[in-house]
């Protein structure tokens, strides 16, 4: 059976405020799904509410058949996993301990290890001993990449992950995201960079206002990336 998370027809809220308004997507495993939009639209609001991190849901997000309930930790274990924008790294524990920490067997068998992280980040290996608060932004972005797939997730969200950065961490970002599809690990992207998105991405869904207004997929989106554009630039 192909694993898939879906939503449907998803509202949330932060106290009286609704900001997601009735959307429904999904996202098949080994799938790169794009949420674009400008800002303050309710993009990362969609990762949150996976979470269990709003005040308020109705609808449903189903994972595999099982509506995912509870606090983030259930969530988690349930197979999903939010790298957030803001870099959340245990800024007193060493790189290496920040990893060992997230290490989770892979239900599947077929895990993702500290070994295959360093491979992937090699910036992160010659920071092994070094305390993590003490990375620059773009290395503790590397460190929080590698520790969501060193939880094996079915799905990994990742919000923002290359704002700000230099060129040489968005092309190790964009590795990780395509080694994640090939492991068969689905994805939910939220990504100010058109180029990135579109070099990834396999469906890319329009979030204007709480509502999903279009959906391209790559095709539509490579062929008629002024359309895409058009729609992301503010008038």
């Amino acid at each position: 059976m192909i694993g898939v998370l879906r939503y449907e027809n998803v509202s949330a809220y932060y106290g009286p405020s609704q900001i997601l308004h009735g959307i429904s997507f999904e996202v098949p495993e080994a799938s790169v799904v794009c949420l674009l939009g400008l800002n303050g639209m309710g993009k990362t609001t969609t990762l949150r509410a996976t979470m269990g991190l709003v005040d308020r849901l109705e609808g449903r997000i189903v994972l595999n058949g099982d509506e995912l309930r509870g606090p983030t930790f259930r969530r988690s274990q349930m197979g999903v996993t939010l790298v957030p924008e803001d870099r959340k790294v245990f800024s007193n524990l060493t790189v290496e301990e920040n990893l060992k920490v997230a290490c989770h067997p892979s239900k599947s068998g077929n895990n993702y290890t500290i070994a295959e992280a360093v491979r992937m980040f090699p910036r992160l290996g010659e920071r092994m001993s070094q305390k993590a608060g003490t990375l620059s932004g773009g290395e503790q972005q590397m460190l929080v990449v590698a520790r969501a797939m060193l939880a094996n997730p079915s799905y990994v969200m990742l919000d923002e992950p290359t704002e700000g950065l230099a060129p040489s961490y968005v092309s190790a970002i964009r590795e990780s995201i395509c080694e994640a599809r090939k492991r068969g690990i689905g994805v939910i992207l939220v990504e100010q960079s058109l180029p990135l998105a579109l070099s990834v991405g396999d469906v890319f869904h329009i979030v204007e206002n709480g509502h999903i207004v279009r959906t391209f997929s790559r095709e539509e989106a490579i062929t008629d990336t002024a359309a895409l554009e058009r729609m992301l630039t503010v008038e």
